[in-house]
């Protein structure tokens, strides 16, 4: 009897997911637990991918956004985080994406770009990251890292964006040699390879949100 109540539950969700993705669902329940485990992960999968792309439409709008006046609040962010069940960490989060929102719209999109990054990096880091100033600061780092680099102009004006959201993940002063840390993650070379399979990647999500009404 559990196995077919959570085979039930599984299909309702599998359902859901489907009416969020515009694809087709498969109405039969899971017959054994391998078979209940296999589509469960494959939820997961999704769930995990859909949250994902919700945060980073989320943050990238609070960027681009007025200050006070993005079409998104905090709480919604925050409530997609890891971090959102754990207080000290949902505070922190709930900092980083504050701070965004009450700042002027970033307009040059290489600089928006790289300081979403940095923050989206705070939001999706785990409640024991998010609460470590070192850990956090080198996750930061780290996706700006892989990010394209930024033209020489506006190089200066990420750097002091990074910064910015360091200091208000960790709060703390950004040290020397944090800055950089943050310089080199800056100027390092775009890979070609990446680049183009991002780019073949933005057109085909297009295509596919086209195709689902977005």
């Amino acid at each position: 009897m559990r196995l077919e109540d959570l085979a039930a539950r599984l299909v309702a969700v599998e359902a859901k997911l489907a009416t969020l993705t515009g694809t087709e669902v498969n109405t039969n329940n899971a017959t054994s637990i391998e078979e209940l485990d296999a589509r469960l992960s494959v939820v997961e999968v999704q769930v995990d991918q859909l949250i994902a792309v919700q945060t980073q439409e989320h943050i990238d709008a609070i960027v681009a956004a007025p200050a006070g006046d993005a079409p998104v609040e905090v709480e919604a962010v925050v409530a997609l985080s890891p971090s959102a069940d754990h207080a000290e960490a949902a505070d922190i989060v709930a900092d980083v994406v504050t701070a965004q929102f009450e700042a002027e719209p970033i307009e040059d999109t290489q600089v928006a770009d790289i300081v979403a990054a940095a923050v989206m990096a705070v939001v999706t880091a785990e409640p024991e990251v998010v609460v470590d100033a070192e850990a956090i600061t080198a996750a930061i780092v780290e996706a700006v890292a892989d990010m394209p680099a930024p033209a020489p102009e506006v190089a200066d004006a990420v750097a002091a964006a990074v910064a910015d959201v360091i200091a208000t993940a960790t709060g703390e002063e950004v040290a020397a040699e944090v800055h950089a840390d943050i310089a080199a993650a800056i100027a390092t070379p775009a890979d070609p390879a990446l680049d183009a399979i991002e780019a073949r990647l933005n057109v085909a999500e297009a295509k596919v949100d086209s195709l689902l009404g977005k």
